[in-house]
């Protein structure tokens, strides 16, 4: 990945932030993980399915993303390893993404401006794990094992 691709999504963001708007993309119908994997120049796993989002851009340093998608199970732990991989590269400094217990994920609940997100729910978890950091734009990630499904979050 190079600069311009990892620059354009925030310059793009800044100018609208500069200019006092604001901006809410998102999709609550499941879309194919290709679709999505463009948007967003993002590793998905072939196998990504019912894949959902919501980005918002807006203030003065407000950017928000939300990702949740569903893979075969073979490729759930594979598909955590290869985002906090190209996250690590996009940031161009090492964050540990240590495996973590459910009960250290520091997600909140997405304001309620974005509701209603029936898509998002990861205190549903019950078997699985957290790998995360709460720098700006490092990624949140709760791997939903017995669902098979990987919910991310992204600020600044």
């Amino acid at each position: 990945m190079t600069f311009p691709q990892i620059a354009m999504p925030a310059i793009s963001a800044t100018l609208l932030i500069s200019c006092g708007m604001e901006s809410t993309e998102r999709s609550d119908l499941p879309l194919p993980s290709a679709t999505v994997a463009r948007m967003f120049d993002m590793p998905l796993p072939k196998s990504a399915h019912s894949v959902y989002y919501l980005q918002h851009a807006g203030g003065m340093q407000d950017l928000e993303f939300y990702l949740r998608f569903d893979v075969d199970p073979s490729d759930i732990h594979k598909a955590a390893d290869d985002l906090v991989t190209w996250n690590k590269g996009v940031l161009g400094k090492h964050l540990a993404y240590p495996r973590a217990p459910l009960s250290a994920s520091a997600l909140s609940t997405p304001r309620i401006d974005f509701q209603p997100m029936p898509w998002w729910d990861p205190s549903s978890v019950t078997t699985g794990y957290y790998r995360g950091s709460i720098e700006a734009y490092a990624l949140q990630i709760i791997v939903d094992e017995g669902r098979s499904r990987i919910y991310l979050y992204q600020n600044d």
